[in-house]
């Protein structure tokens, strides 16, 4: 048999090939892209879709190359500054392409204005590229000036006026918005909608479902945008300064847009979009293994002394050892150096950023009164050194120390009043000498030791105004270089953290995508509400996939083991981390225990479907991580208002809340946090429990096997995921064996189906294997113990 890690070897090979984001579903065969083109057509295609092209009547059909059904019909494309509508087209380049995605074929179009314009022979281009065995449409878009003429490009949509489905019904129609950072996101009945980023809408046609995605791809300058108005779809691409496109230039961004009419379960079409997305923008979002303790929080948030500065701060870690949580993870200790500019008549130390700037403001205070000496403290103690920095909000004798650092190289306004978080002077990112000085600063935390940085208002570097020193730069250029500069001076391993609220009317978006690690979704809030784990759910195709989501730091502290213990586990597995608003002084053996139970974290780059988000509810109340297609992990959650029973069929349509496991089979269900033998259920039944307000049920479902296997440990949530390795049976033997990483002196449970067989021995090397008495006929349970921690091999042979 093969064992555990094997096997994730395969599956997470298969979800990580390409467009292959359904975790259930591998690309299609590879098969070559044809492309065929006259005087008045041209068509695209690669078995999968189609794209046809009027060049005439400057318009496309796309195409299902299975059923030859027209998914969308008489889509349009145009380019600001001038608004074409149905411009007539012709070829420009026909080109085979070998990217990230594959081998293919690109399709680049061209359009030329009328009137006036023409004179100027502006032509407008959209380019259409297909891969071999991806049914996605990867589409683009540009400018080509003659030698006399510039212009700024600043808007286009790739696709106008899409008609979908045209001459059929589209059924109880369905959107899901793909919302960024806090904008709200939500499954909403209809065939009209926008949003940033990208929508997607599933509904019935002729009976069948069908389901679309489309928006924005790869990134570099432009926010891109999707919609649908009354059927009809629309991408676009917009940034408020633009691209300055020159004299004689074919301007062809990096930035393009995703379009999938062929994959037809949202489930399946969302998860192959993520990793599209993924693979487009090189994300990798590093895996927050470790939580976060917010030295601000804990004073402003949850009321308590206040412990923001550099000697508090390592005295928490010291706690933190103290409690015992370090026996189960290390512990980042974030010191935020917040101060605003109604304190010093304007001066702070954003800008400065040293030494002593942050000590003048008492974040950095004796012993430790460089982030050298901080950092080498923390280090010296296991911790995580992190802190924390406002995007565009400088201060004001940096400001007329640098003038040249800010935009329009102006600082005329800087003692008009404003709001903190509303400055109008701020600074130019595209700077050459700032962008050294930055470059320089983040290379010098690096060497001093910071591991991660939290970048506060964000929205104050996303300048419609312009003003940029590189004249070609966008709004979303400039605001990309802030974290761009960080990555480069920080390094790859380094986490990058974008609060993302979408405060003073900016939008939010996935601009970053591939640059930070972590989008915050929620706004200042220690406690905990159902919304927090359905804005983070509703994206799980996004999550640890192309962003980790979270929302704002918690307390751990002053709750219910149950709430706490909810929290927790909705968190974990709609988030990619957790940050702590809770002391580590208040850290109880329940508490610490509670915590530990989420660490380590998987390393795996997806996240729980929620299972019922398309049944009508708001907050979805079912989730399942399927960690292979034997083994899922069930969290039932209550997120209404009252008691009530939460279910979930295990076999049928994922869409109409169900695991989609096969009906045929027989499961064992073993939930966590009550330690409870569910039994073995049949595939053909539902899983369901009766639970309070906010209290969930995590529950361990794994196929019956023809021989013994673990269903569960007491050691962490996702019960033998992270914490054993190696797990496989011996049929000659008749032995189950593998590893298991043991914390000392906390006994391990290790909870074993017998399938049929009698356990007659059970043995361990370096620590004590002991069988536990159970209640319930034909489970083991093995209590592994050591002294310390370290990697424990275990067997248990039966007869």
């Amino acid at each position: 048999m093969r064992t555990r890690n094997s096997l994730v070897q395969v599956f997470v090979a298969v979800i990580l090939c390409g467009f292959a984001g359904a975790r259930v579903r591998a690309a299609a065969p590879a098969g070559p892209v044809k492309v065929t083109t006259d005087k008045t057509t041209a068509t695209l295609s690669n078995g999968l879709t189609s794209i046809a092209f009027d060049l005439a009547k400057g318009s496309y059909r796309v195409i299902d190359g299975a059923s030859g059904d027209v998914v969308l019909a008489d889509a349009g494309v145009t380019v600001f500054p001038e608004n074409i509508d149905l411009p007539q087209l012709a070829v420009e380049l026909q080109e085979e392409v070998a990217d990230v995605f594959g081998k293919g074929q690109r399709l680049v179009l061209r359009s030329c204005a009328t009137g006036f314009r023409k004179t100027a022979n502006l032509a407008r281009l959209y380019s259409f590229t297909l891969h071999e065995g991806e049914p996605a449409v990867v589409l683009g878009f540009g400018l080509k000036t003659p030698q006399w003429y510039s212009t700024r490009l600043m808007e286009a949509y790739p696709m106008a006026h899409g008609r979908l489905f045209p001459g059929k019904t589209f059924a109880e129609s369905l959107t899901l918005n793909g919302a960024a950072g806090y904008e709200s996101t939500s499954v909403q009945p209809g065939d009209s909608r926008s949003s940033p980023n990208s929508l997607m809408i599933t509904g019935l046609v002729d009976g069948k479902r069908r389901t679309v995605v489309w928006g924005g791809l790869g990134y570099q300058g432009f926010a891109k945008y999707a919609a649908i108005r009354h059927g009809c779809l629309e991408m676009r691409a917009s940034d408020p300064v633009g691209r300055l496109v020159d004299p004689e230039e074919r301007y062809l961004p990096a930035d393009t847009f995703y379009l999938d009419v062929v994959t037809t379960e949202p489930f399946a079409a969302l998860e192959r979009y993520g990793r599209a997305m993924r693979t487009a923008n090189h994300a990798h979002p590093n895996v927050y293994d470790f939580p976060v303790l917010c030295g601000w929080g804990v004073g402003a948030m949850s009321k308590l002394p206040n412990v923001n500065n550099s000697a508090k701060l390592v005295h928490e870690l010291e706690l933190a050892q103290q409690c015992g949580l370090t026996k189960y993870t290390k512990v980042a200790i974030r010191l935020e150096p917040d101060t605003y500019c109604n304190r010093d008549n304007g001066n702070t130390e954003q800008g400065w950023w040293d030494d002593t700037h942050w000590a003048k403001y008492g974040h950095l205070v004796p012993p430790y009164e460089t982030f050298a000496k901080w950092c080498a403290a923390l280090n010296e103690r296991d911790g995580i050194p992190y802190t924390y920095f406002q995007v565009g909000m400088p201060s004001d004798d940096y400001a007329r120390a640098f003038p040249g650092h800010m935009l329009c190289n102006d600082i005329s306004k800087l003692d008009r009043k404003h709001s903190h978080h509303r400055p109008y002077v701020s600074y130019d990112y595209t700077d050459p000498d700032f962008q050294q000085r930055t470059l320089a600063m983040w290379q010098r935390l690096r060497q001093e030791g910071i591991r991660g940085i939290k970048f506060d208002y964000p929205e104050t570097g996303w300048r419609p105004e312009g003003g940029f020193e590189d004249r070609h730069a966008t709004t979303a250029y400039a605001y990309r270089k802030v974290f761009e500069l960080a990555r480069t001076g920080l390094g790859e391993e380094a986490f990058l953290d974008e609060r993302n609220l979408g405060e003073s009317d900016r939008p939010c978006l996935d601009v970053t995508a591939g640059l930070v690690d972590t989008q915050r979704n929620w706004t200042d809030a220690n406690k905990f509400v159902p919304g927090m784990v359905s804005i983070g759910g509703l994206r799980w195709y996004k999550n640890r996939t192309v962003f980790n989501y979270y929302p704002d730091e918690k307390i751990v502290h002053g709750c219910t083991p149950q709430i706490r213990q909810s929290m927790l586990t909705m968190i974990y597995l709609t988030s990619g981390r957790i940050d702590l608003a809770t002391s580590f002084s208040l850290f109880t053996p329940e508490i610490t225990h509670d915590f530990s139970r989420i660490y380590p974290a998987y390393r795996e780059p997806f996240s729980a479907r929620p299972l019922d988000a398309f049944t009508g509810i708001r907050d979805p109340q079912v989730y399942d991580l399927e960690l292979t297609p034997a083994w899922h992990q069930i969290a039932l959650f209550n997120s209404g208002s009252e008691e009530a029973s939460v279910s979930v069929a295990l076999s049928g349509d994922r869409v109409s809340n169900a695991v989609g496991l096969d009906p045929e089979g027989s499961y064992h269900a073993y939930e966590f946090w009550t330690d409870t033998y569910l039994g073995k259920l049949a595939g053909t039944s539902r899983l369901a429990r009766t639970l309070r307000p906010s209290h969930c049920a995590m529950v361990s479902l794994r196929r019956v096997q023809p021989h013994p296997q673990v269903v569960s440990t007491n050691r962490h949530v996702l019960q033998g995921w992270v914490e054993l390795e190696q797990v496989q049976w011996d049929p000659a033997a008749r032995r189950l064996s593998g590893v298991a990483r043991v914390i000392g002196e906390e006994p391990f449970k290790l909870v074993v189906a017998n399938n049929g067989l009698t356990p007659v021995k059970a043995r361990a090397e370096q620590a004590s294997a002991a069988f536990s008495p159970v209640t319930v006929p034909g489970l083991s349970v093995i209590v592994l113990e050591r002294p310390a921690n370290g990697n424990t091999a275990w067997q248990i042979d039966y007869r």
